[in-house]
């Protein structure tokens, strides 16, 4: 297996861990029907989720650092390990990361807050921004300008908020024994907000791909990442053509058990899809050279082997591929 694959399998869990509780979380706060005395059961019903995934964060993030560090100086995990000092301290990617994890700590206490606590989900928000936040910041992106940045941000974020707004659906309403009136409302509103996710998700996604692929159609066709980014939209192509059924078909007959029942159905089928799919093939793009730079050249690979490299003190930076981010390692000066 190539060592970038296995970054991207290695990455895949903390991108759907982290995605996946900022998106159900956003979902309780600003897409469940509110009011109701049932809005308390739908954190409850939430809760273990949270707990679990950040507990896959914790985890998973030191081990990612860890294999960047190794691939940067081309040595091996236990021989990466006093090199992590100065990857945290001396570069780009490595105060990113500095940032990171304890983030995630964080996330993990703060969902073992009390379910009364009022400021539990804000706080586990935040703190899943804050991670989304630190992937934008240590992917290609950063190489391209401010613009790229913002733009996987958005990307990211309106990705977090599809598959929340999903998740949490499926998930209260099977799980959390939600009722119908519930699931009615609900359902509106997560076929409301997926639509505009999408919208975004297509305009920031082709935007990234422009940015990575020009308009060359070889680029495209004939380089890992076009095909990678190929496969990507396929598998999107089917959860939006299940999701367009969902939303002209199944939601303006939802009171009906039938279509209610058919509706739950294809939205836990469409977080499925999603998580497994589309995310773990985002993790394999992220980590698939792109085509060309932004200067439209094709990539040579450039190493940066921190065995091989100078003392930090010239603020050297090396760009290294993250949980989001792309393969190839750059060093250039600050």
């Amino acid at each position: 297996m190539s060592p970038l694959y296995g970054r991207a399998l290695l990455e895949w869990p903390l991108v759907l861990a982290v995605i996946t509780v900022f998106g159900t979380v956003a979902f309780t706060l600003f897409c469940a029907p509110s009011g109701d005395a049932y809005s308390e059961a739908v954190v409850i019903a939430l809760s273990p989720l949270w707990r679990g995934l950040a507990v896959v964060a914790v985890l998973i993030a030191p081990l990612v650092l860890l294999d960047i560090t190794a691939e940067m100086a081309a040595v091996s995990w236990w021989e990466a390990i006093p090199l992590l000092p100065a990857v945290m301290t001396d570069t780009h990617v490595g105060r990113v990361w500095a940032c990171c994890i304890p983030a995630t700590g964080l996330l993990l206490a703060g969902s073992f807050l009390p379910q009364r606590h009022s400021c539990r989900t804000i706080v586990l928000l935040a703190l899943a921004t804050l991670l989304l936040l630190c992937d934008a910041l240590s992917s290609h992106a950063t190489d391209k300008g401010l613009l790229a940045v913002v733009v996987y941000f958005v990307h990211e974020l309106a990705a977090g908020l599809w598959i929340g707004a999903l998740l949490g659906l499926w998930m209260v309403a099977r799980r959390g024994q939600a009722p119908e009136r519930w699931v009615e409302d609900a359902a509106r509103r997560v076929s409301k907000l997926a639509a505009w996710c999408v919208l975004a998700i297509v305009l920031t996604g082709a935007y990234t791909a422009y940015d990575a692929l020009g308009l060359n159609i070889s680029h495209l066709l004939l380089s890992a990442y076009g095909r990678t980014l190929i496969a990507k939209v396929v598998v999107f192509g089917i959860v939006l053509a299940l999701g367009a059924y969902n939303r002209y078909w199944l939601v303006p007959e939802v009171k009906a058990p039938r279509s209610r029942a058919a509706l739950l159905r294809n939205v836990g089928m469409e977080s499925l899809i999603l998580l497994v799919g589309v995310l773990a093939l985002a993790s394999l793009l992220a980590n698939t050279p792109p085509a060309h730079n932004h200067t439209g050249q094709v990539l040579a690979g450039c190493t940066a082997n921190l065995l091989d490299a100078p003392r930090y003190g010239d603020n050297t930076i090396v760009h290294h591929s993250t949980w989001g981010v792309g393969s190839e390692f750059c060093s250039e000066s600050w």
